[in-house]
């Protein structure tokens, strides 16, 4: 019992107590030409290939296989038992092969695929959304899933372990074999109720350390040296006051409103409601950097390739 091989040109090998038939794709097109024609002229010119070239690799594939797999009447060609048996493989193989070619070019041309992303909750709500309804406009075959996740590092994991094609996350972000891009950096603002102190009209900008006596609203998991807010503030010398924590910058402002504590946030995320006012920080601001993050050994996936292009034209 032979075992059967079928390359495109690449040596091929394979460890077997049996011999190994190597054919070549190219090998079996001219095979299954001769067989439809009847003909090896006929099969020569629809290949486009000369009818000697042609012969020749019928020729050294019935040595491969070891029968004959034509009988040779003048001009015109019949199929042994032999050669029908394999004309059946033959024609099943190159359909699947053009069917793989087109299955390719359809991910590569963004006509079918997935595209899987996590995403911070400030850039998922208010930097990605109109970019993916134009990507959606554009490519309405590929699936798309977007996740909202806390910490930055979740974000990272899923990532490495191909939960997600693409990341967006704060940095830093310490999580190994990823590729990064930064996309931009962004100052951060110190949002308070309107009758706190720091809102009156002529009243000086504070540096971040002027807050260390506040009492803060937070977002969850941001007390590691790893999220921007907090680093800062221990940079500042004091380490933040929590009074209550909310999951969406949304949420975060509302408490404001309601008195329960100042918080700082990325201007990205402003939105603040009535009874909120945005307080400029005195210089130097503390600052967080905003980036993509993927595989680095995979490579991003075409349809994560075009979407973070159309983040980064966006962004310009």
């Amino acid at each position: 019992m032979s075992a059967l091989i079928v390359s495109d040109g690449s040596k091929i090998r394979r460890r077997s107590s049996h011999r190994a038939i190597r054919m070549e794709l190219f090998q079996l097109r001219y095979f299954a030409a001769a067989a439809r024609r009847e003909s090896f002229s006929r099969a020569a010119d629809e290949c486009c290939v000369s009818q000697p070239s042609l012969s020749l690799q019928i020729a050294n594939l019935e040595k491969e296989v070891g029968t004959q797999l034509f009988n040779r009447q003048g001009r015109s060609v019949r199929l042994t038992d032999a050669g029908r048996t394999l004309a059946e493989y033959a024609e099943r193989i190159l359909r699947e092969e053009e069917e793989a070619r087109r299955a390719v070019r359809a991910v590569v041309g963004l006509e079918r695929g997935r595209l899987s992303i996590w995403t911070l909750p400030t850039p998922g709500q208010n930097l990605l959304p109109p970019y993916l309804a134009t990507f959606r406009q554009a490519h309405p075959r590929i699936e798309i899933t977007v996740h909202e996740s806390v910490p930055a590092r979740s974000i990272g994991e899923a990532v490495a372990t191909g939960i997600a094609d693409l990341g967006f996350v704060h940095l830093p972000m310490n999580v190994p074999d990823l590729a990064v891009q930064n996309l931009f950096t962004e100052e951060l603002a110190l949002v308070v109720p309107q009758i706190h102190a720091l809102a009156a009209p002529h009243a000086k900008a504070p540096r971040l350390a002027d807050l260390a006596a506040e009492y803060f609203v937070w977002v969850p998991e941001g007390t590691t040296p790893e999220h921007p807010i907090y680093a800062a503030c221990i940079a500042a010398g004091f380490t933040p006051r929590i009074a209550c924590v909310s999951g969406s910058a949304t949420g975060m402002q509302k408490m404001v409103a309601a008195g329960l504590g100042i918080a700082i946030l990325p201007r990205l995320a402003l939105h603040p409601p009535e009874g909120v006012k945005v307080v400029e920080l005195a210089l130097p601001r503390p600052t967080r950097t905003v980036a993509a993050v993927w595989r680095e050994r995979d490579g991003l996936t075409h349809a994560a390739q075009s979407f973070l292009k159309r983040v980064t034209d966006g962004i310009g």
